[in-house]
């Protein structure tokens, strides 16, 4: 009978431990804290550092739009386009209504050279009220 309460609070042990090694886990960093770190790394020019960080913030929050949006740009500083345009679809694909995130997926198709992707996204920005891009299609007298 003893043996048998021994095995019990055995199991209840392990169990609290088990419990308390994943609570500890799951309350490490949030997805807003790595979001906000990486904004040291953009700031100091070190956008790779700031990709990770942007991830981390993602693999915490897979709906944290933001994330994806600034790790699109920076995988743009870093002329790493097709990743670049891969964060910035899946904002647009969240968020159809984000107008900035249409505008800076026609920088990166720009510099692809998909003109006509491109214009499309500035057409599609502008009519969303992005002002920037309204004002760049009015320079080049592209109405929308």
């Amino acid at each position: 009978m003893a043996r048998a309460s021994h095995s019990g609070l055995i199991i209840l042990v392990l169990a609290f431990l088990i419990s308390a090694c994943s609570d500890q886990r799951q309350s490490g960093p949030s997805a807003k804290d790595y979001f906000d770190r990486a904004y040291g790394f953009v700031d100091a020019g070190i956008p790779q550092e700031a990709i990770n960080l942007y991830t981390l913030a993602i693999e915490k929050d897979p709906m944290y739009i933001d994330a994806y949006y600034n790790r699109g740009i920076m995988h743009y500083i870093l002329r790493e386009y097709s990743k670049a345009l891969a964060d910035l679809n899946t904002v647009i694909e969240k968020r159809p209504d984000y107008a900035i995130a249409y505008a800076s997926r026609g920088s990166a198709y720009d510099k692809t050279g998909d003109h006509k992707k491109a214009l499309n996204d500035y057409i599609r920005a502008a009519q969303l009220g992005d002002k920037d891009t309204q004002n760049y299609l009015r320079s080049k007298g592209i109405t929308w």
